[in-house]
């Protein structure tokens, strides 16, 4: 029984941690050091954002952005852009912030991996082609992400891109 009630508590805290977002006025972003003690922080935020509906009437959604914006254009560590992107799954600013959340997820959890461009691209087009597949992310698919989702669905992903 106490075994139950001690795996019960920690799902419980686990979950409940996954669903909250750190205090944004709180992370300090000014000086390099800055970007590399705020990561644990850019990764729970991009957890959140990709498994949490798309509304921007949602204030914890566009703040949470604006962090992760703020966050990807300081950051000396990492490089983060769209324009490799921008024919594949189309000009659609949100889906290319999301492109750009699912890369930063993709870096922060793997970074032997970061510094490998192709691999990267790979990842985070899958963790968009994940998100956006959805319904309850209210995410419209482009002509473009709809070829990458059958490409990915027929195993030949990597080759698309």
């Amino acid at each position: 029984m106490k075994i139950s009630l001690v795996i019960f508590t920690l799902l419980f805290s686990i979950s409940a941690f996954a669903q909250t977002l750190p205090n944004f006025d709180a992370i300090k972003l000014e000086k390099a050091p800055d970007y590399k003690l705020a990561e644990p922080y850019a990764l729970q935020t991009a957890n959140y954002l990709l498994s949490t509906p798309f509304k921007k009437e949602n204030k914890d959604v566009m703040n949470s952005l604006r962090f992760m914006g703020k966050w990807m254009n300081g950051t000396p560590d990492y490089s983060f852009s769209v324009a490799d992107m921008e024919d594949k799954i189309g000009r659609d600013n949100d889906l290319l912030g999301l492109y750009m959340i699912s890369k930063a997820k993709y870096i922060l959890e793997n970074k032997a991996n970061a510094k490998d461009p192709k691999v990267v691209k790979l990842n985070a087009v899958i963790l968009l082609l994940n998100y956006c597949s959805k319904k309850e992310n209210s995410i419209r698919m482009t002509k473009q992400l709809k070829k990458l989702a059958e490409a990915k669905e027929s195993g030949e992903l990597e080759k698309a891109l």
